[in-house]
Protein backbone atom coordinates (compact mmCIF):
# COMPACT_ATOMS: atom_id res chain seq x y z
CA UNK A 1 0.00 0.00 0.00
CA UNK A 2 1.30 3.45 -0.99
CA UNK A 3 1.61 5.81 2.02
CA UNK A 4 0.74 8.76 0.05
CA UNK A 5 -2.47 6.63 -0.80
CA UNK A 6 -5.76 7.39 1.32
CA UNK A 7 -5.90 4.52 3.94
CA UNK A 8 -9.11 3.86 6.23
CA UNK A 9 -8.44 2.83 9.67
CA UNK A 10 -10.21 0.17 11.60
CA UNK A 11 -10.72 -0.40 15.55
CA UNK A 12 -12.74 -3.37 15.93
CA UNK A 13 -15.45 -3.19 18.52
CA UNK A 14 -18.07 -6.08 20.08
CA UNK A 15 -20.66 -3.71 18.94
CA UNK A 16 -19.29 -0.69 17.07
CA UNK A 17 -16.16 -0.32 14.50
CA UNK A 18 -14.62 3.04 14.36
CA UNK A 19 -13.16 4.01 11.35
CA UNK A 20 -10.94 6.89 10.50
CA UNK A 21 -9.38 8.01 6.74
CA UNK A 22 -6.04 9.49 5.71
CA UNK A 23 -6.14 12.74 4.16
CA UNK A 24 -3.63 13.29 0.96
CA UNK A 25 -0.93 14.78 3.36
CA UNK A 26 -1.04 11.86 5.64
CA UNK A 27 -3.06 13.02 8.51
CA UNK A 28 -5.82 10.27 10.21
CA UNK A 29 -9.43 11.47 10.47
CA UNK A 30 -12.25 10.37 11.96
CA UNK A 31 -15.04 9.49 9.53
CA UNK A 32 -17.78 7.24 11.21
CA UNK A 33 -18.95 4.89 13.14
CA UNK A 34 -20.68 1.50 11.93
CA UNK A 35 -22.99 -0.41 14.22
CA UNK A 36 -21.74 -4.25 14.06
CA UNK A 37 -24.24 -6.37 12.20
CA UNK A 38 -22.47 -9.36 10.50
CA UNK A 39 -19.29 -9.88 9.32
CA UNK A 40 -19.94 -9.97 5.52
CA UNK A 41 -21.90 -6.50 6.41
CA UNK A 42 -19.23 -5.16 7.90
CA UNK A 43 -16.72 -5.97 5.53
CA UNK A 44 -19.31 -4.75 2.80
CA UNK A 45 -19.64 -1.52 4.64
CA UNK A 46 -15.89 -0.69 4.64
CA UNK A 47 -15.19 -1.29 1.34
CA UNK A 48 -18.11 0.95 -0.07
CA UNK A 49 -16.07 3.53 2.30
CA UNK A 50 -13.25 2.89 0.75
CA UNK A 51 -14.61 3.19 -2.74
CA UNK A 52 -16.82 6.79 -1.82
CA UNK A 53 -13.43 7.88 -0.73
CA UNK A 54 -10.65 6.78 -2.91
CA UNK A 55 -8.42 4.46 0.01
CA UNK A 56 -6.04 2.13 -1.48
CA UNK A 57 -6.36 -0.24 1.44
CA UNK A 58 -6.81 -0.66 5.02
CA UNK A 59 -5.16 -0.81 8.55
CA UNK A 60 -6.75 -2.90 11.44
CA UNK A 61 -5.85 -2.51 15.05
CA UNK A 62 -4.71 -5.81 16.48
CA UNK A 63 -5.52 -5.59 20.25
CA UNK A 64 -2.09 -8.14 21.67
CA UNK A 65 -1.48 -8.15 25.09
CA UNK A 66 0.61 -6.47 27.47
CA UNK A 67 3.51 -8.89 26.58
CA UNK A 68 2.77 -9.19 23.01
CA UNK A 69 1.27 -12.25 22.44
CA UNK A 70 -2.35 -12.48 20.63
CA UNK A 71 -5.32 -13.13 23.18
CA UNK A 72 -8.76 -13.60 21.76
CA UNK A 73 -9.42 -10.11 20.69
CA UNK A 74 -6.12 -9.87 18.42
CA UNK A 75 -6.91 -13.23 16.99
CA UNK A 76 -10.45 -12.06 15.88
CA UNK A 77 -8.95 -8.85 14.43
CA UNK A 78 -6.31 -10.88 12.18
CA UNK A 79 -9.11 -13.01 11.19
CA UNK A 80 -11.03 -10.34 10.37
CA UNK A 81 -8.08 -8.52 8.03
CA UNK A 82 -7.50 -11.90 6.50
CA UNK A 83 -11.04 -11.98 5.54
CA UNK A 84 -11.62 -8.04 4.62
CA UNK A 85 -8.52 -8.48 2.35
CA UNK A 86 -10.16 -11.50 0.16
CA UNK A 87 -13.81 -9.77 0.47
CA UNK A 88 -12.51 -6.60 -0.64
CA UNK A 89 -9.49 -7.61 -2.76
CA UNK A 90 -7.54 -4.55 -1.49
CA UNK A 91 -4.73 -4.33 0.55
CA UNK A 92 -4.70 -4.90 4.41
CA UNK A 93 -2.09 -3.97 7.18
CA UNK A 94 -2.43 -4.96 10.75
CA UNK A 95 -1.30 -2.43 13.72
CA UNK A 96 -0.25 -3.08 16.77
CA UNK A 97 -3.43 -0.92 18.83
CA UNK A 98 -2.34 -1.65 22.53
CA UNK A 99 -3.83 1.36 24.72
CA UNK A 100 -5.34 3.01 22.00
CA UNK A 101 -8.55 3.11 23.71
CA UNK A 102 -7.24 4.10 27.28
CA UNK A 103 -4.92 6.93 24.86
CA UNK A 104 -8.20 7.91 23.20
CA UNK A 105 -9.81 8.09 26.12
CA UNK A 106 -7.75 10.54 28.00
CA UNK A 107 -7.32 12.62 25.22
CA UNK A 108 -11.11 13.55 25.47
CA UNK A 109 -11.07 13.80 28.80
CA UNK A 110 -7.96 16.26 28.46
CA UNK A 111 -10.56 18.24 25.96
CA UNK A 112 -13.20 18.12 28.69
CA UNK A 113 -15.32 15.85 26.57
CA UNK A 114 -18.50 14.55 28.69
CA UNK A 115 -18.94 10.95 29.51
CA UNK A 116 -21.74 10.27 26.99
CA UNK A 117 -19.71 11.96 24.43
CA UNK A 118 -16.68 10.06 24.67
CA UNK A 119 -19.26 6.70 24.25
CA UNK A 120 -20.08 7.87 20.90
CA UNK A 121 -17.10 9.03 19.86
CA UNK A 122 -14.36 6.27 21.27
CA UNK A 123 -14.20 4.37 18.22
CA UNK A 124 -13.25 6.56 15.94
CA UNK A 125 -11.27 8.27 18.28
CA UNK A 126 -9.19 5.28 18.36
CA UNK A 127 -9.26 4.37 15.10
CA UNK A 128 -7.57 7.82 14.26
CA UNK A 129 -4.79 6.59 16.90
CA UNK A 130 -4.34 3.04 14.85
CA UNK A 131 -4.31 4.94 11.85
CA UNK A 132 -1.81 7.76 13.10
CA UNK A 133 0.52 5.03 14.12
CA UNK A 134 0.75 3.12 10.93
CA UNK A 135 1.50 6.01 8.87
CA UNK A 136 4.26 7.39 11.24
CA UNK A 137 5.48 3.77 11.22
CA UNK A 138 5.14 3.66 7.14
CA UNK A 139 7.23 7.15 6.48
CA UNK A 140 9.57 5.65 9.24
CA UNK A 141 10.26 2.60 6.72
CA UNK A 142 10.22 4.82 3.60
CA UNK A 143 13.02 7.13 5.52
CA UNK A 144 15.14 4.38 6.02
CA UNK A 145 14.53 2.59 3.12
CA UNK A 146 15.48 5.45 1.17
CA UNK A 147 18.93 6.16 3.66
CA UNK A 148 17.61 8.99 5.09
Amino acid sequence: MEPAQRVIGIDLGEKRVGVAISDELSFAHPLCVIQWESLDKTIERLRQLAEEHGAGGFVVGVPRNMDGTMGEGAKKAVKFARRLNAKSGMPVAMCDERLTTSQAEKEMIGLGKSRKRRRMTIDEASAVLILENYLKESAAMKKRDEGL
